[in-house]
């Protein structure tokens, strides 16, 4: 994310000497990168480039706390500003005339307030000036606060115009439903596909699309008066899912997917409100809403010296360690005893805007090689012997069977090899014969994956459905049978497809021919996998290997294919063993036989095949209904075959079928 950032504001929230280029240098070697400073409008300016998980310095006030904490490591004093104090609410104002009904699982808080007597009027020149600099079109007075305090305090704000919902005096936040229309603040006309959070007044009818933008019959105009001065916290997935499905795309949104502190709203509301006091003479009407039913629960961690000393392979003071902690905003407690034998330890505490990216020591440990320079840090290069790169023969074979998966139409997704309890249940294997992981970054990765196939199932129940194929190539992992071993770690390709059983088959087929693999046979068994519907699939038998299973899904509509990456690679081969050609060419013809329902196939195959060695090969051709059209290819490397043997061969294959099978051959042969 770019970022920028006039001098001059920065300096609003920043005490320090450090001139421009000092200030770029120390950001880019110890924080954000600045990818250059320039002119505009007669003023340096910043553009800096801020990491996705650092939405916290996506503001002046973030870049000026991460700048109170990196200079002083470069000998330029700094200090973080305090905020102007927050604008008095008298008591004796009512509450807002608003109904809100909130769904808290779709926005975390509210924050909402009343102003009136607004003086709807062009910006003074210098705000006009700073969103300029920082790209942001000026209109008004009343608009032009809520990007000025988003840009300066980090929280999305928004305006209303409260004339204009006080038709029915009520605010409902719920998800939309597929097909209702909004009409945004650019004039541009939209249809919910269904999911995204909205706003509804009462009646059905959208009045802001939250988070993101908004809608143009609630927009603050040149006739507004009141204004309803409002922050909302909505689940980042519905802003991502709602902004990349409407491509409506605003900084607003940008920040809000990212998962910004609520705990910067208040700040955020209380800045904008100064601004229209002194900028457009409002007044407050009423008491401030604060709908807030789940404040996020902070997590402290215990940091020892031993394990800092480990990563960072040199032994700083505990003065120092504390200083940086404390500089970046968090709450430093020193353990009056050291768990022994490490010389400090500290019980530490992020401030609500790292509460999500500070969780672990290494965390911890990561901010203080940040700060103190990692340019500070000893550089030795690691005493072990460097281990020879091995011959990567294997993984030519892994590419090229991606790249033909994509160019036939397949997608290749990443999932984790780690999962949640349900997904190991539906791989078909009891939780205690799986690996459980004994340290869990999380209660959804527990156990070691099993099989591919719930993990890609769960990628289709996240996707819209859509006609697609989607393929993964990675491990899975077995307990080993033996005591105290390492598991078994195994290979698999595995697909799934939302298309026919015939379109999975059929890439099958292409991997078979295109690596020159023999003929799997697809045999029924007893002992299909658990995500295999067993009526619905088969084992891919290669002589005495077991290639993998295909089939049905048990419990979705979808097909699936999963193959031991072991067996194909042992058979698998880059150029077609060579073939004599024979002298006598073969004779080629059909037969067609009523087979009865749910006949399994591949025996069907198996069986002709074996009939006789004259019986070169045998494939299905056509199916219509219960016939099954089969063509078969004789020959003999010995002779021309005769119209009697050919007599011969028909009349066992039709009386094998019908004892073993009772299928019956469509017409006669004579």
């Amino acid at each position: 994310m770019n970022f920028r950032l006039p001098h001059s504001w920065l300096l609003e929230f920043l005490q320090t000497p450090a001139k421009p280029k000092a200030i770029a240098s120390s950001l880019s070697l110890c924080g954000p990168s600045v990818e250059r400073l320039e002119m505009i409008e007669h003023e340096p300016v910043y553009e800096l480039e801020v990491t996705t998980n650092r939405v916290d310095m996506m503001s002046v006030r973030g870049i000026a706390r991460e700048a109170a904490a990196i200079l002083p490591r470069f000998g330029f004093k700094a200090a973080l500003k305090p905020l102007p104090p927050a604008p008095a609410i008298p008591k004796i104002l009512p509450p807002t005339s608003l109904k809100i009904t909130n769904d808290s699982t779709l926005c975390r808080r509210i924050l909402a307030i009343e102003l009136g007597q607004i003086s709807l009027k062009p910006s003074p020149a210098w705000l006009q000036t700073r969103l300029r600099q920082v790209g942001l079109r000026p209109l008004n007075n009343a608009i032009d606060i809520t990007n000025y305090a988003m840009w300066a305090i980090g929280h999305p704000i928004h305006a209303f115009d409260l004339d204009k919902l006080t038709a029915t005096n009520r605010l409902i936040v719920r998800q939309a439903k597929p097909g209702e229309t909004f009409t945004t603040l650019e004039n541009l006309s939209y249809t919910t596909v269904g999911g995204e959070v909205i706003f509804d007044d009462g009646t059905g009818h959208i009045i802001d699309l939250p988070g993101i933008m908004g809608t143009k019959n609630t927009v603050v105009s040149a006739s507004t008066k009141r204004i309803y001065l409002w922050i909302e916290d909505v689940d980042p997935v519905k802003i991502r899912f709602a902004s990349m499905t409407h491509a409506l795309r605003s900084q607003a949104a940008i920040l809000n997917e990212k998962s910004v502190d609520p705990e910067l709203a208040l700040p955020t509301l209380m800045y904008a409100i100064n601004l229209y006091q002194d900028l457009c003479s409002a007044k407050i009407n009423s008491q401030l809403v604060d709908i807030y039913p789940s404040p996020p629960k902070i997590k402290s961690v215990t940091l020892d010296s031993g394990l800092l000393d480990t990563y960072l392979g040199t032994s700083l003071e505990v003065a120092t360690v504390s200083g940086i902690f404390t500089a970046l905003g968090c709450q430093v407690q020193p353990a009056a005893t050291p768990r022994p034998p490490h010389r400090f330890s500290l019980h530490l505490t992020p401030p609500s805007y790292r509460a999500k990216d500070l969780l672990t020591p290494p965390d911890f440990i990561e901010e203080v090689a940040r700060i103190e320079g990692y340019h500070n840090l000893a550089s030795r290069v690691m005493a072990t012997p460097i281990p020879l790169h091995p011959s990567p023969v294997q993984f030519d074979l892994e590419f090229q069977v991606k790249q033909w998966l994509a160019g036939w139409g397949a997608t290749e997704v990443y999932t984790y090899s780690m999962i949640s309890p349900k997904l190991a249940l539906a791989s078909g294997f009891p939780l205690n014969q799986h690996l459980e992981i004994k340290n869990p970054y999380s209660a959804e990765w527990v156990y070691l994956r099993r099989s591919l196939i719930p993990s890609l199932v769960a990628v289709f129940a996240h996707n819209p459905p859509t006609s697609i194929t989607i393929f993964e190539l990675q491990h899975v992992y077995h307990p080993s049978p033996k005591p105290r071993a390492l598991p078994q770690e195994e290979l698999h390709l595995t697909l799934l497809t939302s298309n026919t059983y015939s379109h999975l088959k059929g890439l099958l087929e292409a991997l078979v021919q295109k690596w020159h693999l023999p003929e799997p046979e697809i045999l029924t068994s007893k002992t299909i996998p658990a995500p295999f519907a067993p009526s619905q699939s088969g084992r891919l038998q290669l002589h005495h290997d077991i290639l993998g299973y295909l089939g049905a899904h048990k419990s979705t509509n979808n097909f699936c294919l999963d193959l031991d990456w072991s067996v194909f690679q042992k058979y698998a081969k880059t150029h077609p063993t060579l073939k004599p050609l024979l002298p006598h060419p073969p004779i080629i013809e059909d037969l067609t036989f009523t087979l009865p329902p749910k006949t399994p196939l591949g025996p069907v195959l198996t069986t002709i095949k074996q009939l006789d060695p004259m019986i070169d090969s045998v494939k299905l051709s056509v199916r219509y209904q219960q016939n099954y059209t089969f063509t078969l290819t004789y020959q003999d490397v010995n002779r021309q075959l005769a119209t009697q043997d050919l007599a011969t061969l028909r009349q066992k294959i039709v009386a094998a079928l019908a004892k073993t099978y009772h299928a019956p051959l469509v017409g006669s042969l004579t």
